[in-house]
């Protein structure tokens, strides 16, 4: 079957093309809405800028397939394979891809937002600029992602692996992102208002310029990490471990550091002003203003 023939059955009505093999063909513009595509492969098909709302590919191939454009609201991608797919401004609100292969996908302003990506792979995928507002990313891996710019406020990202993440200027505003792990992330100028990092890995993550304000960092992981010029207003950090941090200049204007671990921490310059150090480690720490 080709992609005529396909287009024509559609027409007549027919909807149902599980198992299909339609690798290398030319969907671009076709309109396939509700289009059911179970286990099909698809390989390098292109669907530029094709209507797939609320279509079926289900442990699809879809490897290195063109959605450039395309419209995928609300489609059931669950187990598919979408390695090195293209998927730049590809409208996926409130898709299901849980368990998905998404490993080196371009996802370039891709809107995202409300999907369920639970346990999916996007290791080493472009998500900059992408809208991922309300996003489902539990457990799922984005070591060495690219999300510069991306905004993921509201975002479930527990248990994720963001380790070596460019999260440069990413917004995570009131984001969950209970024991992720962040370690040696690119998280500059980024901003996690209110976000839950509770149980978080930030070893050696670059915060610099970061807005932590308050966010929750209980039982937090940040040694060796740089949060130079950061802002911790009213952020809770007790029990965190920040041994060997950069806190030069961070602002931690009334946060509370109960118990906290902050040994070979450099505090230079650092805003203490009302901050609670209850019980915290403080040996051999370099000098803060108070």
């Amino acid at each position: 079957m080709n992609a005529g023939e396909l287009i024509a059955k559609y027409k007549q009505g027919f909807r149902d093309f599980s198992t299909a093999d339609l690798s290398r063909e030319n969907f671009g513009g076709a309109s396939l809405a509700e289009i059911i595509f179970l286990q099909a492969v698809l390989v390098e098909v292109n669907f530029t800028g094709a209507n797939l709302n609320e279509a079926n590919l289900t442990r699809a191939d879809l490897t290195t397939a063109n959605f450039f454009r395309a419209n995928l609201s609300h489609a059931l991608l669950t187990a598919a394979n979408l390695q090195g797919a293209t998927l730049v401004k590809a409208d996926l609100e409130g898709a299901k891809l849980g368990q998905a292969n998404l490993r080196e996908t371009d996802l370039t302003g891709a809107n995202l937002n409300g999907a369920d990506l639970r346990g999916a792979d996007l290791g080493g995928a472009n998500l900059s600029g992408a809208f991922l507002l309300d996003v489902n990313l539990e457990g799922a891996n984005l070591t060495e992602a690219f999300l510069k710019g991306a905004n993921l406020d509201g975002a479930q990202l527990q248990d994720a692996c963001l380790r070596g993440a460019n999260l440069e200027g990413v917004s995570l505003s009131d984001a969950k992102l209970n024991t992720a792990d962040l370690s040696e992330s690119d998280a500059r100028n980024a901003n996690f208002y209110g976000a839950n990092l509770t149980g978080a890995v930030l070893v050696r993550a670059d915060l610099s310029g970061a807005n932590l304000s308050h966010a929750t960092l209980c039982h937090a992981n940040l040694q060796d990490a740089d949060l130079n010029g950061a802002f911790l207003t009213e952020a809770v950090l007790g029990q965190a471990l920040l041994d060997g941090a950069n806190l030069t200049k961070t602002n931690f204007y009334k946060a509370s550091l109960t118990g906290a671990n902050l040994l070979r921490a450099n505090l230079s310059g650092a805003n203490l002003n009302g901050t609670d150090l209850t019980e915290a480690s403080l040996y051999a720490v370099e000098s803060a203003s108070e």
